[in-house]
């Protein structure tokens, strides 16, 4: 990626710092943070952008290898369904459209920070990943149900919305790994745990690297938030969406935590979306199916 996220740790509160400081300071003002890889960057510019042609992206997607590599991948996974295979990049983006292409490219550029191939990555960061994924896979199967023009948007709230939780790893790792403790010995909640121990969760640290990475502010926000109920109103359904995919991960223990038998039906967020017991029966059976066949083109 060209980024290090290997520079020194902090304490918690080096310096005398106050937790709306320290926060700032993880964030904005570190080398290590984890900054939108060039070709990225580039690409999500270009995608937004309704004169930019299939071809232009496709040039500049090519400079990089590997990436060109997962979106062919990903383009003949089963969670596109496309109805032949693609070949090259350009078919890609013209089959596949601008959005999934910029959910890819995020996707690729957030794959690498967890670096989960590297030897030494550790349980965390593979279960950190690995619930991402599975999140995402929720969130964008259960829109496809009533949203569909939202699909992407929620995938990249499901992959992004514990990034913060990524850089408290690597920022502040003694902290964290107390934190990991109680949450997975206790059955604490990891937002309360962070606040209690760091002053601020990992909500607040996602929120600031999407608007560091220039991602749109509804996904900004809804990371915010995203373990806030007094924001869960229909104003947000992709708030609402995103919550239902964590819940579902969360009952299929798909990450730290293991909750079978946590009840979405009633929770507040289908209060208000109305999803039937059935459409989470198909969605739990349609993302382990997905998880199990396709889990490894993005690890």
């Amino acid at each position: 990626m060209g980024t290090s996220l290997e520079a020194p740790s902090i304490p918690a509160n080096e310096g005398g710092l106050g937790t709306s400081e320290q926060l700032n300071s993880i964030i904005m003002t570190t080398r290590d943070l984890p900054a939108m890889p060039q070709v990225a960057s580039k690409v999500l510019e270009l995608s937004a952008d309704p004169n930019t042609s299939a071809q232009q992206l496709q040039q500049i997607i090519s400079d990089d290898q590997a990436m060109t590599a997962r979106i062919l991948k990903i383009a003949n996974s089963a969670m596109y369904s496309c109805s032949r295979k693609v070949k090259t990049l350009t078919e890609a983006i013209v089959m596949l459209g601008f959005d999934s292409i910029r959910s890819l490219v995020v996707t690729s550029a957030a794959r690498n920070l967890y670096n989960t191939r590297n030897a030494s990555t550790g349980l965390k960061e593979r279960l950190l990943w690995e619930h991402s994924i599975g999140v995402a896979f929720a969130c964008r199967l259960l829109v496809l149900e009533r949203v569909p023009a939202l699909a992407e948007e929620a995938f990249l709230a499901g992959l992004m919305h514990d990034i913060g939780k990524l850089v408290l790893n690597l920022r502040v790792p003694e902290q964290f790994d107390q934190i990991v403790q109680l949450v997975y010995n206790d059955n604490l909640p990891f937002n309360s745990t962070e606040k209690e121990i760091l002053g601020y969760d990992h909500a607040e640290v996602g929120a600031k690297l999407i608007n560091k990475w220039n991602l749109s502010p509804m996904l900004e926000d809804t990371i915010l938030h995203h373990h806030n109920p007094a924001a869960m109103t229909i104003d947000n359904p992709l708030l609402l969406y995103l919550d239902l995919g964590n819940k579902v991960c969360h009952k299929l223990g798909i990450g730290f935590v293991d909750e079978p038998d946590l009840d979405i039906n009633n929770c507040l967020s289908n209060q208000i979306l109305g999803l039937s017991p059935q459409t989470f029966e198909v969605t739990i059976l349609r993302l382990q199916e997905t998880l199990e066949s396709e889990m490894e083109i993005f690890i």
